[in-house]
């Protein structure tokens, strides 16, 4: 299992960047301990841990549309309004959410 750590001095955008991250990380290894339990015949709930992965794979897409609205209220104008670059040397909303998930990395730890 890999986390991103989250400390109270971090931006919002990058704590929330880091909890999505650590629910898709729970998500993908709930994937794998399906996959085991089934083929070890564990007496694991199957059902259990099916449930279980899909309140995680919801809070992770609820996590993620965050990272998204905390990158678009960084880059909105005094109005909310966010507006697409045209002007070079601007970066993009998808090159800001691209740049922010870079910064984060250096939070993940093993």
């Amino acid at each position: 299992m890999c986390i991103m750590e989250v400390r109270p001095g971090q931006q919002t955008v990058t704590i929330v960047q880091a909890m999505a991250h650590n629910a898709s990380t729970l998500d993908r290894d709930l994937d794998m301990l399906l996959q085991l339990i089934t083929a070890r015949g564990d007496t694991v709930s199957e059902a259990t841990i099916a449930q279980a992965q899909e309140l995680i794979h919801r809070a992770y897409a609820l996590l993620l549309a965050e990272f998204g609205m905390e990158v678009a209220a960084v880059e909105a104008d005094p109005d909310g309004h966010v507006h697409e670059h045209d002007h070079p040397g601007e970066r993009s909303l998808v090159e800001v959410a691209h740049h922010d998930a870079g910064l984060a990395r250096r939070f993940e730890t093993r």
